[in-house]
């Protein structure tokens, strides 16, 4: 761990949990965030259409068995922002201005594991970055809407509100499978995009994204700010059809999505590239009981399947995650939360023969379990205990079933 990432920490620890803690009170420990109101400060920026965030995550976790090798890590992922309503702001109507920025710190235990999948889904380019900068237009009601700036597609595709409760990278964030080709652009690495968005009904939305691609989009050296567009630059199209519905009262979902992409990726096993690329990908989720009629407390079920035929440049050609949640689970404990997760992916026959050329063993499969509890102490604090089982790591046997806590 290093100095950094302790200071900031302890000063959250300090915050959150001290009793006295500049006299909290039951009516700070009911509100939605941790610094309150600020003398009704916030209320009165937000009257004038100016919204400020911060969001502080950690994740500890420790390879126990099996894996390569033992070991413990922490990461942090602070992320931070305001939107500004400039209908309220300069009269602008149906205009919002994003900006935001990251700042990543710690390190993973995922060599130590050895798979395919993160097991700590907070690592991946561990510095700070600038990264929405963007404006969006909403008209006809928020019929239609319009986004261009510095954005990412993961901001608006292949994701779901269940999937960050879990910690490992097979389900939290997006669907994995269809980054892993890295062709989708994701955060914290902005680049130049536009997403226009189809609301016809309060039951269907047509989403349809085009992001730059380029050589340098996942270097944390240029920090966000790689701003160039280059003759050597791609395109990543992406198109997401979502329905939603209530049965007797509980909600659902059902997505299909495509990403189409216009840009030179490396084929496995050969000297070769694979232009134009394509993944399409599904994604479902129900809610099955509920406490009581319209409570959003009970079980819900989701599930995402994620493939492409092209083989060459795949790592994981099939993926499939499946999971559950149940929402107040006790009585008095109306928002803690049980999640299980579990994800399969297929590895690709070039990747296969390539690590077999280098005498790397016959991957073929990656199996990740996980299982959850999270603690919602308040609206905008909790902690969750954690396990997760990796089965297969790296796909090729050679290396024992991974059981990591944190």
């Amino acid at each position: 761990m290093n100095k950094t990432t302790a200071t900031r920490l302890i000063a959250l620890s300090a915050i959150a949990l001290s009793p006295a803690g500049a006299g909290a009170s039951d009516s700070w420990l009911a509100g939605d965030y941790l610094t309150g109101d600020w003398g009704g400060k916030r209320t009165e920026l937000a009257d004038q259409g100016y919204t400020f965030f911060a969001n502080l995550n950690g994740i500890v976790a420790s390879n126990v068995s099996g894996g390569k090798d033992s070991g413990t890590a922490l990461a942090t992922d602070l992320y931070a922002g305001m939107t500004v309503d400039l209908q309220k702001a300069l009269g602008w109507d149906g205009w919002t201005f994003n900006l935001s920025g990251i700042d990543r710190a710690g390190a993973s235990i995922d060599d130590d594991v050895g798979g395919i999948y993160s097991v700590m889904q907070l690592v991946g380019g561990q510095t700070y970055f600038l990264y929405n900068l963007s404006l969006e237009k909403s008209w006809a009601n928020g019929k239609y809407a319009f986004k261009f700036g510095r954005i990412t597609a993961t901001d608006d595709f292949a994701g779901s509100p269940f999937y960050g409760f879990y910690l490992n990278n097979s389900i939290d964030g997006q669907i994995r499978a269809v980054l892993f080709d890295g062709v989708m652009t994701s955060y914290p690495f902005p680049v130049w995009g536009a997403r226009f968005q189809y609301t016809p009904s309060d039951s269907f939305r047509a989403k349809l994204g085009v992001y730059q691609l380029t050589e340098n989009m996942f270097d944390p050296d240029f920090h966000g700010t790689d701003f160039a567009i280059r003759d050597s630059d791609g395109v990543s199209v992406m198109g997401q059809l979502e329905w939603s519905w209530k049965s007797a009262g509980k909600p659902g979902h059902f997505n299909l999505g495509l990403n189409a992409v216009s840009f030179p990726m490396p084929d496995f096993n050969s000297d070769s590239t694979t232009n134009p690329f394509f993944r399409y990908y599904a994604q479902a989720d129900q809610q099955v009981t509920a406490e009581a009629v319209g409570s959003d407390q009970g079980l819900y079920l989701f599930g995402t399947l994620a493939y492409t035929d092209q083989q060459q440049p795949a790592l994981v050609p099939l993926q499939v995650s499946l999971g559950a949640q149940y929402v107040g689970p006790f009585a008095g404990r109306n928002q803690d939360r049980v999640i299980f997760g579990t994800t399969y992916g297929q590895l690709g026959d070039d990747y296969a023969a390539e690590q077999r050329a280098l005498g790397n063993g016959d991957p073929d499969y990656e199996w990740v379990l996980e299982l959850g509890y999270r603690i919602q102490f308040t609206k905008f604090a909790y902690v969750q205990p954690d396990i997760q089982y990796v089965v297969n790591p790296g796909g090729t046997g050679n290396i024992p079933d991974a059981t990591v806590i944190g």
